[in-house]
């Protein structure tokens, strides 16, 4: 269950993030983090419409537009959290941590694992929950020179930089159109302001 309230979470934030005229308002903020340099901190600043405790699910609108946001556990058991409440949702989108192709008939999708200890995010403001999630996607390309490699997921076509050569080397074997599995540590942090 943890794991669809999560995927609703990922896919309702890319979403928003999209690009399209009516999506929600995203700021982001460049802070450094040791031993990956500047990252973006993307923020989005919205009011709660509902609260769910036992499904850790949060219902937030900003605008016109309205999601679920599913909440790691580590943020507490959400009772203080009430409709007409402003929260902030920060979201940090790491390294990738692997990549492999995906099992055959894949569909996109994107699956969340708990809490984990990755050095990735050491230098972070404040508090974030670092988690790691598999994304299934499209392959569409891998640039060696630029380091980009490209794909399409649940949230539409996206990009990301590879740092690691061993995974620049596992993207590399694959052909546009495969389906493929890219693993990413993220930050996330969700409070009431």
């Amino acid at each position: 269950m943890l794991k669809q309230m999560s995927i609703v979470l990922a896919m309702s934030l890319a979403a928003g993030l999209a690009g399209c005229a009516s999506s929600p308002v995203v700021t982001t903020q460049t802070v450094m983090v040791a031993g990956v340099g500047p990252v973006e901190v993307e923020q989005l600043n919205v009011e709660v419409v509902d609260v769910e405790p036992a499904e850790r699910i949060v219902r937030v609108r900003q605008g016109r537009n309205t999601w679920q946001v599913a909440v790691p556990e580590l943020f507490g058991d959400l009772q203080n959290i009430n409709a007409g409440d402003r929260v902030e949702i920060r979201r940090v989108e790491g390294v990738i941590l692997g990549a492999r192709r995906a099992r055959r008939g894949a569909q996109p999708s994107i699956i969340y694992s708990e809490a984990v200890s990755d050095p990735s995010f050491q230098g972070l403001p404040e508090r974030f929950v670092v988690r790691s999630l598999t994304l299934t996607a499209r392959f569409e390309s891998f640039d060696p020179a630029t380091r980009i490699v490209n794909y399409v997921g649940p949230a539409g076509a996206r990009t990301h930089t590879v740092s690691d050569p061993a995974i620049q080397n596992d993207l590399r074997r694959l052909k546009r159109g495969d389906m493929v599995e890219l693993t990413f540590a993220e930050a996330f942090q969700f409070r009431k302001y």
